[in-house]
Order: structure tokens, then C-alpha cells, then sequence
């Protein structure tokens, strides 16, 4: 950071000065009863300087019916601050144009400050504020700052803001020298006696909301003037021209601006101005040009916008590793489905299927090799439905398939070709540095429709996705690598072998209704801990903890295909991460402990028909975590009391 001091600046000794004429009309024009006869004299003690005043008053700039011929009748004809702003202006003109800024892109300034000044006094106007020409002053000066500082300290200043947009030069000049040009260019204004008025307008040119007692809508009008004049530099306008839409809509409420008509008229403004001021500002941009751009900006930006958006709804909906519809789409479409059946009568089905013996692909060749094998698993089943249905992928190594219009003949047949798509070649497994050439990939499907039974037995669409995961379990009971349809009926026609999976509930050994092992299901470590506590203190109970829903799946299957009882109650979370405490207690039905092993359900949900749904479900009970925190003592006694597994049973 540059040692430099803001006072440094200020008092710099190759400054420029206010000219005499400046200062005086200055001074005059703050005595209420001053005469205009005084200011015209104090103007014309310097001939030059009042034929510029005269020239542009005469201008089309300001477009006077009538000649005007002496500064008495042009304060008469436009008023005091008018002919102030000019003389001021030109003022600014003559006490830089002689000071070396070898370096200063003084083109640029000038063309900026033109721009900024004529684009303030015009929205001053259209927006019919007390005094436009007050607000063209302070915009001419608002950058004087700059030069100041340059002037000051020279390559310094144009080292740190070199490439910079002039939007940002003000945190840079911050982070460098500990000021801004606007408080320096703040400081030059009441160091030449400016009105207050237009030195606050200065200091917060780049903050309009900084003032604390400025005329906040002369601050905002030369705020906004500067931004126009951004926008017609810049070589990315659309930007700077949305920024002004924006502000325009929160300063000025009941304003609308014509963008087109403004940049026209601040263009021809500063070109007539910088010619009056015998000033060069360079070429100006094409305004239709610009406009054009900016629409074509405006339009790849809405596209890129859209296209953003398609993109957060496809991820929404998609599985991020198969690319195919996640477990929310497979939501969404079963609810359709079932809601068309339910409205015209149209059939539907459901299929769900996952990889036999997956847990040892992953445990034997690692989670990479897994993941192939899932992908390749939803590649070949998408390919075997095609247009015909939905692939999604439910969970884990789960998938499921809607088909719309489907029987349950004509949906046994298709998952008999998704098996045999799936099994009859070889997983490709090379891509994986350490995993096998190739896996042979087996899957078990089960089958459910809504001609699979009586019609009448649907009252959700959950109870079909019921029906095909039992199929699942069935086909897993049956030797895997087949299919299982739900159904009373054989349909011998499908050849596929068709049964009523619950008849194929798994044998675990039988509790003495004592709760010796209890295992809680709960993402959350603090109340997991209380619980434990709570549980431990009041029985001799051993609780198995876990936080993952899926884990929780998966010690029950480990349990029970070891022919083990998994515990003497469940408590579990509603909301768990990996899957939710109702996929956790359909694995626990797909197993046949349902009736058998107390199942409870805690939640935070407030939902006050859960309840009864959760009952409808098979669920021993359900616990809200209010009602839980509140009775706790309860609870616990009814946990470990041996009635409940009696209860239950």
C-alpha cells in the first residue's frame, strides 16, 4: 500500500487552481441577494471565457428560440446555476488542459465526463428534478479525483489501475492508497468553495446510499450518469445497461427509461459539448450497434439462463452416476400412472429389479467396479424397454420400471428379456485398473400390474411398488436370476414362473418377549446419545446405533440370510440419510419380521395424519419427537417393557 496521505493529494503544490472568474462566481452566487448585474460583470471580466458561456448557450445544446447576446440574458433566459455550471465547466477545461498527463488516458476522462454529465442532466430532467443543472456540475467534476491523484503521484496510480473499468477503480484505489478519487475529488470541491450540495454528489457518485444529509436524488441522478456513460465505453454493455434498469426501478420507482433515446442523445450532447469545450473525447460508439449487442448479449444470456435451468430440473430428476431418472422421477411418474388408472381406467405396471449378490462385486472388486456394473445394468434395461416405459433407478443397486398401458402378461415377458439382456453377456469390467476383463451379472425382477389382482385393492400407488419389491424377494427366495410376478393367478402364457411372495417368508428364531437388543436408527448423534443413554439405564438392553438408512438395510439382510434374529425392536428416524425410515421398514416387511419385531418411527414431522398412515403401513407405532422429548421416561419404559414385543407380535 502507498504511503501516501488523501491530505497529501489535496495539498499537492502542482495542483491546479480555480481560475479567479471561477472562485468569485462562486463566492456571489452564494449570497442570496446578490445582483445578477454583479454576476454578468464578474463573468465578462474575462472575454474569453464569457464568449464560450455565450457560444454554447447559443448552441443547439440548449436550443433557445431567441439569440442571446450578453450573460445578464442568458442568466435571464436559462438562470444562475446554468451559466454557473458552464462557466465551472470550462473552468475545469482551462485549469487541466495545461498540466502534464503524459501517461493519463485524458481522452478517455474527458469523454467519460462529457458522457457522464450530459447523461445526468438529462435524466435530471426526464426524471423533473428541482435542478438539472446542478446535477450537470457536480457530474463534470466527479471525476476531477482522478486527476488529482495521477497529478499526485503519477505512475503509482496508473500502475494500480491499469485494465481496471472505471465501476471498479474505486476498491482498487482502497485497497491501494486508503482513499477513493471520489472523497479526493470531494475535498477539491470544498477546497474551491463548491456548494455542499455538489461536493456530496462527488464524494458518493459511486455509493449514492453513503450520504448521510446530500440531496439523495441529485446523488442518484449522477450516479445513474456515470453508469450510461460506463455502458457506452464498455465493450460488454448489457451488463452496465441491467445494472441501470435495476437502479433506475429501485431509485426512481415511476421512472421507466428509454435506453435507445438516452444513448442517443448523451452521445450527440457530448459530441457538441466536447466540441464547444474545444475538448477531444475520440470516436463515440454506434448506438444501434451497441444496442444490437446488447440484445445479442441479452438473448445468449437468457439461453445460457435456460439452458442453467433445464440443466438444475434435469440433475433434479436424473441419477447422477446411471444418467437415468432417479428415485424422484420414479415418483412422479407412478403417481401419474396411478392417477390415470384411477381417473380413465387405464392399465399400468411395475417392475423392480437389483443385481444379485452385489455386495460382494463392490467388497471383492471395490466400488469403481461396482459403479460400471450399475451403469451397464441401466444401460441394457433402458435399451430393453425403450419408449415403451421408464428406467429409474431407485436405490442402491434397486431399480424400477414404470410401463404405462402394460398387463401383467405383457409386463412378465419384457422383464423376462430385461433378465436375459442383463445375464447372457458379460459386464465389460476393463475400463477399472484392478477389477476383472469381464463380470457375469445376474438380476432378480418382480412384476406387479394392476390386472395382476383385483383392481379394487389399489388405494395408492406405494402398493404397487409393494407388490413388485415382494416379487424381488421372492425371485431372491427362488434362487435368484429369475422373474416373480404378484399375482393370486398363474399366467402360464408369459412362461415365467408366477407366485404369491408372501408365502415366502423368511424363518427367524422366535423372541421370549424380553428386549434384549435394540437397534436405533438415528442420523442425529446427540439425541442417538440420549436415547442410548436413556435405553441402557432402564433395561439391560444392548442397542446397536446406526445413522444411515441403507445401513440399516443391510445389517437386517446380513441378519436374516444368516438365519439370525436382527433384534427386539427397531426405533428408527423417518428422516435418515442414504434412504428413509419407511424404505427401511419395507426392507424389514420384505424380510417377514413385520409382526414379528416391534417397529417404531420417530419423527419431527407434524403432519398429523402420519400416524395413521404409518399404521396402515405395519408399523408398531409412530413417536413424534415432541411428543418423545416430552415423555421420554414413557417411552423408554415402553420400549423395554416386555409386553411390547408381545404386543406387537
Amino acid at each position: 500500500m502507498s504511503q501516501i496521505q488523501i491530505e497529501d493529494v489535496l495539498n499537492c503544490p502542482s495542483l491546479p487552481s480555480l481560475p479567479a472568474v471561477a472562485a468569485k462566481l462562486i463566492e456571489l452566487t452564494g449570497d442570496p441577494d446578490v445582483q445578477i448585474s454583479e454576476i454578468a460583470k464578474t463573468v465578462q471580466q474575462d472575454q474569453a471565457l464569457a464568449g464560450k458561456v455565450l457560444k454554447t448557450v447559443n448552441s443547439s445544446y440548449y436550443g433557445l428560440a431567441n439569440r442571446c447576446g450578453s450573460i445578464d440574458r442568458a442568466i435571464g433566459y436559462l438562470g444562475l446555476n446554468t451559466v454557473k455550471s458552464l462557466v465551472l465547466g470550462f473552468s475545469l477545461v482551462d485549469m487541466t488542459s495545461n498540466t502534464d498527463h503524459d501517461g493519463f488516458d485524458m481522452i478517455g476522462h474527458w469523454r467519460r465526463t462529457l458522457m457522464g454529465a450530459t447523461a445526468s442532466r438529462s435524466l435530471a430532467e426526464r426524471f423533473g428534478l428541482s435542478d438539472k443543472d446542478e446535477v450537470f456540475t457536480a457530474a463534470l467534476f466527479q471525476d476531477m479525483g482522478m486527476l488529482a491523484i495521477f497529478t499526485a503521484i503519477r505512475g503509482e496510480y496508473i500502475e494500480a489501475t491499469r485494465n481496471i473499468e472505471h465501476g471498479d477503480v474505486s476498491p482498487v484505489e482502497t485497497t491501494s492508497f486508503g482513499f477513493t478519487h471520489a472523497a479526493v475529488g470531494a475535498g477539491l470541491a470544498r477546497k474551491w468553495s463548491l456548494p455542499e450540495n455538489i461536493a456530496d454528489a462527488i464524494a458518493h457518485h459511486h455509493d449514492p446510499e453513503g450520504t448521510k444529509g446530500g440531496d439523495i436524488e441529485m446523488i442518484r441522478a449522477v450516479s445513474l450518469g456515470t453508469q450510461v456513460a460506463e455502458a457506452l465505453s464498455v465493450q460488454e454493455p448489457n451488463t452496465a445497461m441491467r445494472r441501470i434498469e435495476r437502479q433506475t426501478a429501485t431509485w426512481f420507482p415511476n421512472q421507466k427509461i428509454d435506453m435507445p433515446g438516452l444513448f442517443e442523445e448523451v452521445n450527440k450532447s457530448a459530441k457538441e459539448l466536447a466540441s464547444l469545450f474545444n475538448t477531444e473525447i475520440g470516436d463515440l460508439k454506434d448506438v444501434q450497434l451497441l444496442m444490437n449487442q446488447a440484445q445479442e448479449r441479452g438473448l445468449e444470456h437468457q439461453i445460457s439462463m435456460q439452458r442453467q435451468t433445464e440443466s438444475l430440473e434435469k440433475q433434479a430428476f436424473t441419477d447422477g452416476l446411471t444418467e437415468i431418472p432417479n428415485r424422484k422421477e420414479f415418483d412422479n411418474k407412478i403417481e401419474i400412472a396411478y392417477n390415470e388408472h384411477m381417473e380413465q381406467g387405464t392399465g399400468f405396471a411395475v417392475l423392480f429389479f437389483d443385481a444379485d449378490k452385489f455386495k460382494s462385486v463392490n467388497d471383492t472388486h471395490g466400488h469403481a467396479v461396482g459403479d460400471v456394473v450399475l451403469i451397464e445394468m441401466a444401460s441394457r434395461a433402458t435399451a430393453s424397454v425403450g419408449d415403451q416405459g421408464v428406467v429409474c433407478r431407485y436405490g442402491g443397486e434397486e431399480f424400477g420400471v414404470i410401463l404405462p398401458g402394460y398387463t401383467v402378461l405383457k409386463a412378465a415377458i419384457l422383464a423376462e428379456r430385461i433378465r436375459a439382456d442383463i445375464f447372457e453377456t458379460p459386464f465389460d469390467i476393463r475400463q477399472c485398473d484392478d477389477g476383472p476383463d469381464e463380470l457375469n451379472i445376474s438380476v432378480s425382477i418382480g412384476v406387479s400390474a394392476v390386472d395382476a389382482g383385483p383392481a379394487d385393492r389399489l388405494t395408492k400407488p406405494e402398493q404397487m411398488v409393494s407388490e413388485a419389491d415382494a416379487g424381488v424377494y421372492a425371485a431372491k427366495e427362488a434362487g435368484r436370476n429369475n422373474v416373480q410376478v404378484w399375482s393370486p393367478q398363474v399366467v402360464e402364457a408369459a412362461g415365467v414362473p408366477i407366485q404369491n411372495p408372501s408365502t415366502n417368508a423368511p424363518k427367524i428364531p422366535e423372541g421370549d418377549g424380553t428386549i434384549k437388543h435394540i437397534l436405533l436408527v438415528e442420523d442425529d448423534a446427540l439425541a442417538a446419545t440420549l436415547m442410548m443413554t436413556l435405553l441402557s439405564r432402564s433395561s439391560d438392553a444392548d442397542v446397536r446405533w446406526v445413522q444411515d438408512g441403507n445401513q440399516a438395510r443391510e445389517y437386517l439382510q446380513r441378519t436374516v440370510e444368516r438365519g439370525d434374529r436382527p433384534c427386539d425392536l427397531v426405533v428408527c428416524d423417518l428422516g435418515l440419510p442414504g434412504c428413509s425410515g419407511i424404505d427401511v421398514f419395507a426392507e424389514y416387511k420384505k424380510l417377514g419380521l413385520a409382526g414379528k419385531i416391534p417397529f417404531y418411527i420417530l419423527s419431527g414431522s407434524d403432519n398429523e395424519e402420519m400416524p395413521s398412515d404409518v399404521g396402515l403401513e405395519g408399523i408398531t407405532g409412530y413417536i413424534s419427537k415432541a411428543d418423545f422429548a416430552k415423555n421420554i421416561g414413557k417411552w423408554v419404559k415402553v420400549f423395554t417393557q416386555p409386553s411390547v414385543a408381545a404386543a406387537a407380535a
